[in-house]
């Protein structure tokens, strides 16, 4: 793939082993557009025939608070409550499906993290009134650091002038919390019922996009998920009615001298998205985003400038080849438990209290808990869910402050063409650290959980654990074997006579073209390079030629050319929206012998310098 920051300001990589290290390399494009939909009709641009319909339905609330109250996200935030309003926060609703296809319910909070305690009180009302199925329902938190306190990092409240207070909140500011998550929690419960009654059917489609703001915190050059994955739904005459969106990077582009109500890049994303398209409601959710962080940040023109940079993206998919779905969302669910690497004892906590970080002041509380006749946790008892959205694409939803290690390794294993992953839904237990965050240690492994009121880091396991529960949800359709590498093999007819020139099936001539199995495709795919493939050719004749290709915008328009023997096809790589946002297209019309014949894809001009395209095959479709 290609390095996709040339800029000074943002240079990243990524990780392509999931194996036991990690090797960073130029940064390789985390998520790629919908599958291709099968058939010759896969190659055309016009709108989906037959596209099925599913019902939907939305609603929004306003839940900026209507009265002083304490804000979370930073431990070095002064102890006043929230002087002002510097943008609204929001929660809005999505529903997929009718009553009888079980629907499925999305909701988007702009705060911290959502407490267990708030989806529980809602998914068991909803379930109570409505009959809805509680592995279909997710609650999604934005991360803003600039929303009001909902209950789940109140240690970071005790913390006050550079040390932490034995004392209980102030009696105002803990009824401020209490009013404010009860009020929360009913207005949670309205939006779905609103949602639900909203329901008329819909187009639905989806594709993946790119967003290049998110920096890994922990390590220069560490790695990130710039995946931008979309859900577009659309009325019966083609109007937008909601996006549904996520990706993987902090509401911190504030900082914590910021004593004004805010949703940060989320809220400002969505308020650009809702504007340019009148009507329409904005749904954005976080994906594995424990370390990683906007870049720039510090002030409102950053906040700006990430949230265009989502709409601007958005606007790109909107425009884009999008799969459609044809039927609503099913659901599975799981609790697993994390262990905790160690349960300290009272004699061990009582030395503890001699620290004077957090982990003293979590040694003060565990004690306090012990004496009232509690114990210590040995485990977190952590939510996953998997939703199959019409065998196309696999949604996993994980709770918690989810590090990117976790997203790569399950689009390693299933395809990051295929796969959508989510974090801080459901519940907000912890940071959730990786085997290799675990080694390294700091502050998302081990000191962020005593903020959580948590004993100790995990057990460097945990990763193993969720990963397996993910595949014991994940559909049949979703693990299939991927082939691990590029090989030359004889290309064969399909059943309608077109042919497949898949990336695996080609040879390659150069030195930087890759295959990159994960993706089924070439990256770093430069004039030096070219595919080879061997052809079968039953039958003589025209076929038209389809490309499958992506690029980003600064980098289209390089020349191809497509040879067979003395034939050729020429053209120019167009754009496609980003490096994720894959775009099939009829490069000409070529007359091929019987026979087996050798079809090569290379540059049009060697001279050209960089990257030309990404590509995932070449489709031979007999000419009518």
């Amino acid at each position: 793939m290609h390095n996709l920051f040339n800029n000074n300001l943002m240079k990243f990589t990524r990780i392509i082993s999931m194996a036991s290290k990690y090797t960073p390399v130029r940064c390789i494009a985390l998520v790629w557009a919908a599958l291709l939909l099968p058939g010759v009709a896969a190659f055309s641009q016009q709108k989906p025939r037959g596209q099925a319909t599913i019902a939907a339905g939305v609603a929004s609330a306003d839940i900026t608070p209507q009265f002083p109250i304490r804000m979370a996200g930073y431990a070095a935030r002064l102890s006043t409550d929230a002087d002002s309003v510097l943008q609204p926060i929001a929660a809005r609703a999505l529903v997929l499906g009718s009553d009888e296809q079980h629907p499925t319910l999305m909701i988007t909070v702009d705060l911290v993290g959502i407490p267990w305690r708030i989806t529980k009180n809602v998914t068991d009302f909803l379930v109570k009134e409505k009959g809805m199925d509680p592995a279909q329902i997710a609650i999604y938190a934005s991360h803003t650091h600039g929303g009001p306190e909902p209950g789940n990092l109140i240690n970071i409240l005790q913390y006050r002038n550079g040390h932490f207070s034995d004392s209980l909140l102030a009696l105002p500011q803990l009824i401020e919390i209490t009013r404010y998550t009860e009020l929360l929690t009913q207005k949670l419960k309205d939006l779905a019922v609103a949602a639900l009654n909203n329901r008329k059917p819909c187009l639905v489609s989806w594709g993946q996009g790119q967003a290049q703001f998110a920096s890994n915190r922990r390590t220069k050059d560490g790695p990130v998920d710039l995946a931008l994955p979309m859900l577009k739904i659309a009325d019966l005459n083609g109007a937008l009615k909601a996006v549904f969106l996520s990706y993987a990077c902090h509401g911190t582009t504030l900082g914590g001298d910021v004593h004004k109500i805010h949703g940060d890049w989320i809220a400002e994303a969505r308020r650009v998205i809702e504007a340019r398209h009148t009507g329409t409601t904005a749904l954005i959710a976080l994906g594995c985003a424990g370390d990683a962080n906007p870049a720039p940040r510090g002030s409102m023109e950053n906040v700006q400038q990430h949230g265009k940079e989502i709409a601007d993206n958005i606007d790109k998919l909107l425009t884009a080849q999008l799969q459609p779905l044809n039927t609503a969302p099913s659901g599975t669910m799981k609790w697993i438990r994390l262990p905790f690497s160690k349960v300290p004892t009272a004699a061990e906590l009582i030395e503890w209290t001699k620290d004077k970080t957090v982990k003293g002041y979590y040694a003060r509380l565990a004690l306090e808990r012990l004496e009232r006749g509690d114990s210590i946790p040995s485990a977190v008892n952590y939510p996953i869910q998997v939703w199959n959205f019409d065998n196309k694409m696999a949604m996993v939803n994980l709770a918690g402050e989810v590090v990117v290690d976790y997203s790569l390794r399950l689009k390693n294993t299933y395809g990051a063409e295929r796969l959508w992953v989510n974090a801080y839904a459901n519940d907000g237990p912890s940071y959730i650290a990786s085997r290799r965050v675990i080694g390294e240690g700091g502050y998302e492994a081990e000191s962020s959980m005593y903020w959580y009121n948590k004993p100790s880091p995990f057990v460097p396991e945990v990763e193993d654990r969720i990963v397996n529960a993910v595949d014991e949800l994940m559909p049949a359709a979703f693990k299939d074997k991927r082939p691990a590498a590029n090989h030359q093999e004889l290309v064969q007819p399909e059943a309608d006579g077109s042919y497949r020139l898949s990336s695996w099936l080609a040879g390659t001539a150069g030195s930087r073209i890759k295959y990159m199995p994960e993706w089924k495709a070439f990256g770093w795919f430069d004039a030096k390079d070219k595919a080879i493939w061997q052809v079968n050719i039953v039958k003589a004749g025209k076929y038209n030629v389809w490309l499958d290709w992506a690029v980003s915008d600064a980098k289209a328009g390089k020349s191809f050319e497509v040879t067979a023997g003395n034939k050729k096809i020429k053209g120019k790589v167009d754009k496609t929206g980003s490096w994720f946002t894959f775009r099939t297209k009829k490069a000409g019309v070529m007359q091929l012998p019987q026979g087996t014949i050798t079809i090569e894809l290379k540059s049009g001009n060697a001279k050209e310098q960089d990257s030309m395209f990404d590509l995932r095959e070449m489709r031979l479709v007999p000419a009518k």
